[in-house]
């Protein structure tokens, strides 16, 4: 029988994985899998866990946010593992699991796994470590791990863009440009941002218009999407309209495709990495790590 090595995040979401425990441990296990339930109790647990007993497993799947998601990326990259895993989600966007098709309904997420259609993807470095979909700064970055988890919790993603709205103040908005030389393909673009990131994904935040169209997760290639800071109200409404239809092809954003990018500041700048909270720092070199992870997907995903 194969050994499955299963960790979540109890506090995910509405905390609704507990209830939900039951049969998707019974589903593992009726697809043929001897499973092991490791629940965290804390940040970079999971990570800590699946890097020390990852190898005397045959598959590991974690249950939880996209921070869950990224732990495990983290934990089995770091331990220098490629191996079958899966992801059942339980967060309050899983932007991960959209696009790639993956059930937000825990059971029929554990028979993807069950099914056995694994599917290598990218993965994105950024300095000296891993993150799965999305590395940012700027505008926005603090919501998803600033807000408060009760907040999450009763009110879904609609937490996240109550706190957006917070931030549409003045001086929040003078508060978040950045100066910054962002380097890519022997280009160089050095100019006040409000935001930018890079990603290997179909949508950031429920979002699908800030990611460039086309994008592929196993291309070799990650996505640079960096928002220039609007001189006026004019150059603003261009920007929003930019990020509702999906055109970024604008002179308020600086998009492209690239095996990697260089964002270099004067100051260290906080980022984000998956949603949550990644240091730091003044120099971010961001690269894809191509085809770094195998993990279970539907069918017709393959």
């Amino acid at each position: 029988m194969k050994k499955l090595l299963f960790v979540y995040n109890p506090h995910s979401g509405k905390g609704a994985i507990g209830q939900s425990l039951s049969p998707i441990i019974c589903r593992l296990t009726e697809g043929g899998y001897d499973v092991t339930v490791h629940p965290t109790n804390g940040q970079g647990d999971g990570q800590d866990y699946i890097r020390t007993h990852a190898a005397g497993y045959d598959t590991v799947v974690a249950s939880g946010g996209d921070g869950m998601l990224h732990e495990m990326f983290c934990g089995l990259i770091e331990a220098g593992i490629k191996m079958p895993c899966g992801y059942i989600p339980a967060g309050t966007v899983n932007d991960f699991a959209s696009s790639l098709g993956i059930s937000k309904v825990p059971e029929e997420a554990a028979q993807i796994v069950v099914d056995g259609n694994f599917r290598e993807l990218d993965t994105g470095a950024f300095n000296d470590t891993v993150f799965s979909y999305v590395a940012a700064f700027g505008m926005f970055t603090k919501v998803s791990y600033a807000t408060d988890q009760r907040m999450k919790n009763a009110l879904g993603a609609a937490a996240y863009f109550i706190e957006v709205l917070k931030s549409l103040d003045p001086k929040t908005f003078r508060e978040s440009t950045v100066h910054a030389r962002i380097g890519f393909d022997g280009k160089v673009y050095e100019d006040d941002f409000i935001y930018g990131m890079v990603c290997n994904t179909h949508s950031v935040g429920t979002l699908k218009g800030i990611v460039p169209q086309g994008a592929k997760m196993d291309d070799g290639l990650v996505e640079g999407v960096f928002i220039r800071a609007p001189k006026n109200l004019i150059e603003l409404d261009s920007i929003r309209n930019a990020l509702v239809t999906g055109n970024l092809d604008i002179p308020g954003i600086v998009y492209s495709k690239s095996a990697s990018f260089t964002v270099d500041t004067e100051h260290e700048i906080e980022w984000t990495l998956d949603g949550e909270y990644g240091g730091s720092h003044s120099h971010a070199d961001i690269r894809v790590k191509e085809k770094a992870v195998c993990i279970a997907v539907p069918a017709e995903r393959n």
